[in-house]
């Protein structure tokens, strides 16, 4: 029952909370001195290893996923908003994102976490303009390029027996755009259950997991930027789009492996109608 804990909370490093070498045995170290987690040494006298109870990691992640297009509104057209309206279907969207994770043990079980960042990214589309004047709707590109501010929180439940684990992490972030009007919202969540191995003498965790993604978008801009139908339209004319994803599920596949003083190396892929790859290095303390 050794590593019913360690190793569990060993794999919380898919996230991007990096795992270090577990502390030492209850029996070589004594007593428990640091605050975090909570219950620690109650877990140490039973024999479990713990990991050290902070962390930072640095994180990259890119994403390609297929958006439906909810709804376009114009304004600032001056006569013409009774005459010109925009219909999308789809969009495809792709983006890539930095962050910086900071992370503490709760409770042996129970890590929360909050990042910061930056994100860029672009949406494209195909979208049809009708023109009153006109007998037929114009089919045109319409292309969004963005980029903020990203931040957030989250937590990390644990648990396993033996060489196996599972968790399930839960976050929240937002990303406030400088390029466009508008905010990304996205609610996540990702089960993963996976085994504990060794790499080349290293401690080293693989695993397989799926990614809940509940995406709201909202962007606003000027007209002019990214749409041309031929015909002069007023300078201040808007644009405001909203947008959800085409699927909120996709599988995921991943593995660490522990580099000694303190950091790891992680890589993850998703794989479905939403396409990732995640790498971090991380360092506990």
């Amino acid at each position: 029952m050794k590593h019913y804990i360690s190793t569990a909370m060993a794999l919380v490093v898919m996230l991007g909370i990096g795992v270090a070498n577990a502390q030492e045995n209850a029996q070589n170290t004594g007593r428990y001195d640091r605050i975090f987690p909570i219950w620690a040494q109650e877990a140490m006298d039973l024999g479990h290893e713990l990991p050290k109870p902070y962390g930072l990691t640095f994180n990259y992640m890119s994403m390609d996923q297929p958006l439906i297009i909810d709804a376009i509104q114009l304004s600032g057209l001056g006569g013409l908003d009774d005459t010109i309206s925009i219909v999308g279907d789809e969009a495809d969207q792709t983006s890539e994102t930095i962050t910086l994770r900071g992370d503490v043990w709760l409770l042996p079980f129970l890590n929360a976490y909050g990042v910061i960042g930056h994100t860029k990214g672009s949406s494209k589309a195909r979208v049809s303009v009708s023109v009153d004047m006109l007998p037929v709707p114009i089919p045109v590109p319409f292309d969004l390029e963005f980029k903020g501010t990203t931040y957030g929180a989250g937590t990390t439940l644990v648990g396993g027996i033996g060489n196996w684990f599972a968790l399930v992490d839960v976050n929240y972030t937002k990303t406030n755009l400088d390029i466009l009007k508008g905010e990304i919202d996205t609610l996540v969540a990702s089960p993963r259950v996976g085994y504990r191995t060794q790499f080349f003498g290293n401690n080293a965790q693989i695993w397989v997991g799926a990614m809940y993604q509940k995406v709201e978008q909202r962007f606003s801009g000027y007209l002019n930027d990214v749409i041309d139908l031929g015909i002069p339209l007023p300078s201040d004319a808007m644009f405001h789009v909203e947008q959800h994803l085409a699927d909120r599920w996709n599988g995921l596949f991943g593995a660490q492996v522990e580099m000694g003083n303190g950091f790891d190396l992680l890589v993850e892929g998703g794989f479905g109608t939403r396409k990732s790859l995640m790498v971090g290095l991380g360092y506990r303390f």
